[in-house]
């Protein structure tokens, strides 16, 4: 196989010489100097292009009679010993018959591709650029080398002396070879010679990483920069390349060695240059050609000292630091170093017209300028005085404004700051004339409400610096939007009854029910504004409308309008500008007659900006007024919060989900699909009665909202109580309402659960598990083996563990007790007798452990003896042989059966316990 792929490569070479060589000329004459270059890598090298340069440019510039031949080995990409193999076959065939009188090899490869070739090309007189630090000429040829000695120190030391830097930062790649060995002659020269410098390496560094550190490198610092190879965005970038991308945006300095890389980007400095290299190679050439003998190249003159003047320029270094010989390249210069003949004439030009009419000029102007100057500072006097004048009585007449707006507010202040206490004591009285019906605890939490409402008004009012400062603390909490329909309703229905006012909310379909924010703020706002509409309608209409508004983040968050509207006396349009101004009503007569503080609508809109919206008012005097409250909520939509997986019921059965909220809805159905339910969505109570009525079989689990439209949750369960057949085993009520309202209805309305919205997954699942299993006569042994009446004390720190438990020994008719912590377990066992504990591992303040550590070694020999269960999700083999030999009785796991419950419960009591003795 080798040999087909050299015939072929052969053949390839022979018949592409535009793709591997080079030629000066397609036709040879006899006379011509032909000279064979070749090179170890490829033609896209830097370094080998500026070599050949350099050699060419000289050849060309000295001489007309040479030929010039390029031959790549491209040992970077390819086997190395495959291509000399290659190579070494196609040079012999293709130079046979060719006449070649000088062959320059360059780098390692080449070298050793001439040595192998023996006896082709014998005294044919060679050049070995940089043939390696172990090559020597075979004593059959005439050649000589030329080893290029990179002066580290010298290069080094000039960047040091034009930066002055604080730090060396070497970046290189120690996989290459090259690199390696430049790594390891510059580091004895940079700690021998700076060490009073910090030294960072940077090596092997991902492409990537390393462009983002020369990006934010420290400007104090220079970067000597090794030649390195690297991919990025798929393409294969060589060490010019690869500078030009990271020099753009580098605020330190980047040096190199090599002025193959100059006008990359890099400074410049002392630099090995491959022009030089090429061009000494060419004039030993030139001198073979005259003397018929090779000249030797000295190779401390292959360096030279180059510098990027848009380098010098980026860097502030100024070019006197430069050394004498230095070649400055890459110069742009500005518009004016183009132009400044013309600009030197134009400015000499318009220099003397200027002087010479400014001179014209000043003798005829000089009295009429002083003359105006005059009557422009007398002016400039009078209008100061009438300025100063007029802020004077404006500052008077605002003094004398603000004195008798705070006078008025004291002096109404007593007054007004009971008016809100008309929520609280309306209640009140409907509570002590009524016959304590059921609604009577919905009424002591409405007043409850309204007093916490009251109480933030009051101390915001009798507050107003807090206010004027800004340090309003906003709450982010769910709440529904029903609650603040119920809250208005409640407070201000009989209010517009009594003056004969109608009294109307209405909700938009689009409104998303379920919301986030402060919902205390919002009910002060609109306090406010219902307030002022029902106290300033003497007939007629008061109406409240909720609208919605999408954002940006319509998933996330909206605006929410409350627009209140009524038919009253108005407001004059000269007024409305001042409105919202502290202790500010429309006229003093207008306080005598109606009451108020002034402050209601400046706290308001000021609510209203820090919840990310504003008030606006547009009014008509004797026919009503509309005010806008904009306020920027957050869209409610983790009505369930997932926090466990696999959670899957055994057995399919149906659950009806009740919710306005189609996000809530779909969140629902969602997670109970997950547990293998199925689910009947209903986005209304009348709906869902609709289809009870409608159905054969009855659903096994019922979830219902709480507040909805029309038909609120408490209105809904009430029909389905009333209903001939019960249509569920289960109602569980999930709400952002307040719990403890429906805690009281709920053995009146056969609610089973409430849950708080957003309510965890695992917990909705325990909750459903649980009242399954209590609607189930549980299967036990009839053995005579009851657990009734039996004391267990109980140590688990997680309230749902806490409700599944509890649940099972209920409805085992066991008496128990919880302590949600070790060291109240070994204090509860102190002071009461129980039969049995059930113990969790891994609780707070004392884990399960340690507290049944403490109760084997209790001097009190009745609790020593007590059974001990650990009840945990630790099931591995060895953590139970643990718990067993600190006295532990017996293991149950976690997530815990009934009939396992029941089952080493007695086993435990008949092994560690006389206790079905006493009580057979």
């Amino acid at each position: 196989m080798k040999i087909y792929v050299v015939i072929l490569f052969c053949i390839f070479q022979l018949f592409s010489p535009n793709i591997q060589a080079s030629t000066e000329q397609s036709f040879i004459p006899e006379k011509a100097t032909q000279i064979l270059f070749i090179n170890s890598l490829n033609q896209d090298m830097p370094w080998q292009k500026t070599i050949e340069s350099g050699l060419r440019n000289e050849l060309t510039e000295q001489a007309s009679s040479f030929d010039l031949f390029v031959e790549n080995m491209d040992t970077g990409r390819f086997d190395q010993a495959q291509q000399k193999s290659v190579m070494k076959l196609y040079l012999q065939e293709k130079y046979r018959e060719k006449k070649v009188d000088i062959i320059i090899s360059l780098g390692v490869s080449a070298a050793a591709l001439l040595s192998e070739l023996e006896p082709f090309f014998t005294e044919i007189p060679k050049i070995y650029l940089r043939p390696g630090s172990k090559f020597t000429v075979p004593d059959k040829d005439v050649g000589i080398t030329i080893r290029p000695r990179l002066n580290y120190k010298k290069a080094t030391q000039d960047a040091v002396d034009l930066i002055n830097p604080q730090k060396i930062i070497l970046i290189l790649d120690t996989k290459s070879d090259l690199d390696l060995s430049f790594y390891r002659r510059i580091m004895p020269i940079i700690n021998d010679d700076f060490s009073h410098l910090a030294v960072e390496k940077w090596l092997d560094i991902p492409t990537e990483e390393l462009i983002e550190k020369v990006n934010n490198a420290p400007s104090d610092a220079i970067i000597l920069f090794m030649p390195i190879f690297r991919s990025y965005n798929d393409n294969i970038l060589n060490p010019y390349q690869f500078l030009q991308l990271i020099t753009s945006k580098s605020p330190a300095p980047i040096f190199s060695y090599w002025h193959s890389l100059f006008g990359s980007g890099i400074v410049g400095g002392y630099l090995l240059s491959g022009e030089i290299i090429g061009k000494k190679a060419a004039d030993s050439i030139i001198y073979f050609h005259d003397y018929k003998s090779l000249k030797v190249v000295n190779s401390e003159e292959l360096s030279s000292y180059y510098y990027d003047w848009r380098q010098l320029d980026k860097f502030a270094i100024a070019h006197e630091k430069l050394p004498t010989d230095s070649v400055i390249s890459y110069y742009v210069p500005s518009y004016f170093e183009k132009n400044h003949t013309l600009i030197y004439s134009a400015i000499a030009v318009i220099a003397m017209l200027t002087g010479f009419l400014a001179f014209v000029l000043f003798s005829n102007n000089k009295r009429a300028q002083l003359l105006k100057e005059l009557d422009n500072e007398k002016l400039k006097l009078e209008s100061r005085v009438i300025e100063r004048t007029e802020e004077l009585l404006i500052a008077k007449e605002e003094a004398e404004h603000l004195t008798s707006v705070k006078s008025d507010f004291l002096a109404n202040m007593s007054h007004e700051i009971r008016t809100p206490m008309n929520g609280v004591i309306g209640l009140t009285n409907i509570l002590l004339n009524s016959d304590l019906p059921e609604k009577q605890k919905q009424y002591l939490d409405k007043i409850k409400y309204s007093s916490d409402q009251l109480l933030i008004v009051i101390n915001d009012i009798l507050d107003f610096s807090k206010i004027e400062s800004g340090n309003i603390n906003l709450e982010d909490f769910p709440f529904s939007i029903h609650s603040i329909v119920d809250y208005i309703k409640t407070t201000f229905e009989s209010q517009a009854e009594e003056k004969g006012i109608e009294f109307v909310i209405n909700v938009t379909d689009n409104v998303n029910p379920d919301l986030i924010g402060d919902v205390v703020r919002i009910n002060q706002v609109l306090l406010n504004l219902c307030s002022n509409a029902i106290k300033f309608t003497p007939h007629g209409k008061v109406s409240i409308s909720i609208q919605t508004e999408p954002t940006i983040n319509e998933h996330e968050e909206v605006i929410m309008h409350f627009i209140v509207k009524d038919s009253g006396i108005g407001i004059a349009p000269k007024n409305v500008p001042h409105l919202f101004e502290a202790f500010t009503q429309e006229d003093s007569s207008t306080t005598r007659k109606f009451g108020g503080t002034g402050l209601g609508l400046t706290i308001s809109k000021r609510l209203c900006k820090l919840m990310g919206g504003d008030i606006s008012v547009s009014s008509t005097l004797n026919v009503g007024s509309v005010f806008t409250a904009s306020i920027k909520l957050k869209l409610h939509t983790q009505v369930l919060t997932p926090n466990c997986q696999n959670l899957v019921f055994p057995d399919v059965f149906d659950v009806l989900v009740v919710d306005d909220n189609t996000l809530a809805l779909n969140a629902i159905e969602k997670q109970l699909s997950l547990m293998g339910l199925s689910c009947t969505l209903c986005t209304s109570g009348q709906q869902a009665l609709d289809l009870i009525k409608k159905r054969q079989d009855k659903f096994k689990v019922i979830i219902t909202d709480w507040s909805m439209p029309i038909m609120n949750g408490e209105s809904f369960l009430t029909h389905i109580k009333n209903m001939d057949s019960k249509p569920c085993d289960i109602i569980i009520v999930l709400t952002a309402y307040s719990k403890s309202a429906i805690n009281d209805l709920a053995n009146k309305l056969n609610i089973n659960t409430v849950l708080e919205k957003p309510v965890l997954t695992s917990l909705l699942y325990s909750v459903i598990q649980t009242n399954i299993e209590n609607s189930v006569t549980l299967a036990l042994p009839n053995n005579g083996e009851s657990l009734d009446g039996l004391k267990v004390l109980v140590a688990e720190d997680n309230v749902i563990n806490q409700l599944v438990i509890t649940k099972m020994l209920e409805k085992e008719g066991i008496v128990f007790q919880l302590v949600d912590n070790g060291f109240d377990c070994t204090q509860a066992i102190e002071n009461e007798d129980f039969d049995l504990i059930l113990m969790d591992i891994h609780m707070p303040v004392m884990d399960g452990v340690e507290a049944s550590k403490i109760i084997r070694n209790s001097t009190n020999e009745k609790v020593a003896n007590i059974p001990i269960i650990a009840l945990t999700a630790n099931v591995m083999s060895d953590d139970i042989q643990y718990y067993l030999s600190i006295g532990i009785n017996a293991h149950i796991a976690k997530p815990t059966q009934p009939k396992d419950l029941h089952n080493t419960i007695v086993e435990c009591l008949k092994d560690c316990s006389d206790y079905f003795d006493k009580i057979a």
